[in-house]
């Protein structure tokens, strides 16, 4: 008898983890983010870095600063990015390779910005914009 696992050990689609504390942003994530396997989480729950250690996804969304911090701690070790959103700042950064990047600044974080900012950190290959 083999061991049951909780999920396939191969995924056809990327998967991103959006932890909000704002439930609209998780909502618009979903179809923005077409090309990917997106699970939403309240962002008040608190320990951000457990939570991604058991589901490791391939990149995470935040929308606070707390759990933008968090985050950064795990996507630091498993060397994935992390987009954070601040909407009260109207800035949006990432966090790629070991350090933060402010990507937008006053422009405001629309879904397709936040798009392809995710798509590239995935899919951008060595020695383009991302790096």
């Amino acid at each position: 008898m083999t061991a049951p696992q909780l999920r396939p050990p191969e995924r056809s689609r990327p998967l991103v983890a959006v932890v909000c504390a704002v439930p609209l942003l998780g909502e618009a994530m979903e179809p923005a983010l077409e090309f990917a396997e997106v699970r939403t989480f309240s962002g008040r729950s608190g320990d951000i870095g457990g939570l991604l250690q058991w589901l490791r996804p391939d990149a995470v969304v935040v929308d606070d600063d707390r759990n933008a911090d968090g985050a950064a701690l795990y996507a630091g070790e498993a060397d994935i990015p992390v987009v954070h959103i601040c909407a009260r700042k109207h800035v949006l950064r990432l966090f790629h390779r070991g350090g933060w990047k402010v990507v937008s600044n006053g422009d405001g974080a629309t879904s397709e910005i936040i798009r392809n900012l995710v798509a590239g950190a995935l899919f951008a290959r060595e020695g383009s914009a991302m790096t």
